[in-house]
């Protein structure tokens, strides 16, 4: 099918101004896209009028994503399956041991945060939030987890062999050791990594108690598997599961 190329330039523009958050002007947009100044001139002026852009700065007239593609991204949340299957299971969670969950996708070479689910008394404030892109995939918990039981990536996999065995990955994240992140897949009925979810915080001195929300993070995402379709055995599962009993 022929692609249609206005569509594929304004969504270009839009994928780019998202990459930047201190927000970008009409000359570095058709500069770094390579595409004529007065096309991008058209885009970004509709952009605006439609609320999808706007300036973050007036003055500077450097545009950041607006709320009609926050609206249109909130749509998404509400209609994946993915969220859907396991939002009653990890908003318990997140209640119980106090802690921040999340669900995320990967979107081609980028994982996007698509759900946040944050106890009331949760120690740990993470920074992410719905909506937040990663594009530097090893640097955070969740896109080394679709590197390593997605794309299966070879040099990963040899950096974190114990990961690949144990199928989730942990991580101390954000510059200190007391700060850990648990990564686990969540898989389709193609057989295929279609989500992780992934809960940051104040790494537990406990190791039990480490050990039983590790545990039930796993359920949760094997819960959400069956929902999705996955017919797979969970051998990898099982066996994790008797390891921390």
């Amino acid at each position: 099918m022929k692609e249609n190329r206005s569509v594929v330039r304004v969504l270009d523009i839009l994928e780019l101004i998202a990459k930047h958050d201190e927000g970008l002007t009409l000359g570095q947009i058709y500069r770094m896209l390579d595409i004529p100044k007065a096309t991008a001139y058209d885009v970004l002026r509709t952009l605006y009028k439609l609320d999808a852009i706007y300036y973050r700065d007036p003055n500077l007239k450097n545009y950041v994503i607006g709320s009609k593609m926050f609206a249109i991204g909130s749509v998404y949340t509400k209609n994946s399956n993915f969220i859907e299957a396991g939002a009653f299971e990890l908003k318990d969670f997140a209640s119980d041991y106090n802690t921040t969950v999340f669900g995320t996708k990967k979107i081609e070479d980028k994982v996007v945060f698509v759900a946040k689910y944050q106890g009331q008394q949760a120690q740990y404030n993470a920074p992410q939030q719905i909506g937040t892109i990663i594009y530097d995939l090893e640097s955070d918990a969740s896109g080394l987890a679709y590197l390593l039981f997605d794309d299966k990536n070879k040099e990963v996999i040899a950096k974190h062999k114990e990961a690949y065995k144990k199928g989730y990955l942990e991580l101390h994240s954000n510059g200190s050791l007391n700060v850990l992140s648990v990564a686990v897949p969540v898989y389709n009925f193609e057989n295929r990594v279609c989500g992780v979810l992934m809960t940051t915080d104040i790494e537990e001195q406990n190791e039990e108690v480490h050990e039983e929300k590790v545990s039930k993070l796993i359920r949760i995402a094997q819960n959400t598997s069956r929902k999705l379709g996955y017919i797979g055995d969970f051998k990898w599962l099982k066996s994790v599961l008797e390891d921390m009993m």
